[in-house]
């Protein structure tokens, strides 16, 4: 799993020469938002789903992904592939995959166009491969002094395969990335070392792994996501998946706010609602914890998590938790840093939606982006 971040971080991180007179930057981020999933040809209600940050199921959803790279080509032009990847088991296996690639082009230094292809793989459920096409519309701007950001509206329209029929897929998509193609990793590490004596810089992050889930007196469900699935894939079972809606895995997306030498503040989320035929379900996943830095590179995690959930025709529920974990942090390449952490996160039962209690193992690599 830290294999595939690297890689995606190494991509991002290529530079080429002169690119300071170019249009683009070579850039890593990770984006969510609106998509609308038609069933082409159908009379069948469309699926819309929100997710933040974006949750991808192959072609069993195949929503905008959640992780892009950018890699500029020539003045204008840059190369852009998103990616999604899962594999979850339960008694059987079911192995996800989602990638595009595509020109992007600078139509002002802020407005862009992109054109390109996609495609969308699962095994285990309807065991097809889909290819496609995308193009969209976009405008870039700078959020921070060291983060960008992006608004992009976005089609996508895969074709009939053998066991699944075309989808169109419209997406309304917001991104936030970090340029990684200036400096060098010798100088990127002293970027990440906080001054002052503090261990800790203020930046955000997208995590990924793998996660054992223990439903007690039910089973367990394992598995491994790039971005990690939080809240998304017992939100897309939906309540009328029973006892699996209890599947939770940590925040995807995080937050790091020093408040001290050696302490630092750490909120994450993942927000996930999807609607077809009537039926809409909502999850929002939050937790809360504080951050010690205890050797180097190594810390300590301690905090709170929230579940909310809510289904049509049923009231809404809270799930409230508890987490710790431990890890390590590294400078990664130029300004991308990286860690890796082992948690646990304990929720009780819940009578509104039936769900047993639920302890959560996870063993997850996260990319961090500093916001300065």
């Amino acid at each position: 799993m830290r294999t595939t971040f690297l890689l995606l971080a190494l991509l991002a991180g290529v530079a080429t020469h002169g690119q300071a007179q170019k249009a683009w930057q070579t850039e890593f981020g990770f984006q969510g938002g609106f998509n609308r999933l038609v069933d082409a040809g159908s009379a069948s209600d469309p699926t819309d789903a929100i997710s933040f940050p974006g949750f991808n199921l192959g072609n069993a959803l195949p929503s905008a992904a959640g992780l892009y790279a950018i890699i500029p080509w020539k003045n204008k032009l840059a190369v852009e592939t998103d990616f999604a990847a899962s594999q979850f088991s339960s008694g059987a296996t079911v192995t996800l995959l989602s990638v595009g690639v595509r020109g992007d082009y600078a139509l002002t230094k802020h407005a862009y166009a992109a054109a390109g292809g996609s495609l969308a793989y699962n095994n285990g459920l309807a065991n097809e491969t889909q290819l496609g096409v995308q193009g969209g519309l976009g405008y870039r701007f700078a959020l921070t002094a060291g983060l960008n950001a992006r608004f992009e509206g976005r089609v996508a329209l895969f074709g009939k395969a053998e066991n699944a029929g075309p989808v169109d897929v419209y997406s309304v998509l917001f991104g936030v990335s970090k340029v990684t193609s200036h400096g060098r990793t010798a100088r990127s590490s002293a970027a990440h070392a906080p001054g002052g004596g503090r261990q800790w810089t203020t930046h955000i992050g997208i995590s990924g792994g793998y996660a054992d889930v223990h439903l007690i007196g039910v089973g367990s469900v394992t598995a491994m996501a790039v971005p990690g699935y939080g809240g998304g894939l017992g939100n897309v079972f939906g309540a009328g998946a029973g006892q699996l809606r209890a599947i939770t895995l940590p925040p995807t997306v995080f937050a790091v706010f020093p408040i001290g030498n050696t302490v630092a503040l750490e909120p994450a989320v993942d927000i996930h609602r999807f609607q077809s035929g009537g039926q809409t379900d909502f999850s929002g996943n939050f937790s809360l914890r504080l951050d010690l830095a205890v050797h180097g590179g190594w810390y300590g995690a301690l905090g709170g998590n929230l579940n909310y959930i809510k289904s049509t025709g049923v009231d809404a529920a809270t799930r409230t938790g508890l987490n710790l974990a431990s890890g390590y942090r590294f400078p990664l390449t130029h300004d991308v840093g990286g860690r890796v952490e082992a948690n646990y996160t304990m929720f009780p039962d819940n009578s509104t939606y039936g769900l047993p209690p639920t302890n959560t193992f996870g063993l997850m690599f996260g990319l961090t982006l500093p916001v300065k």
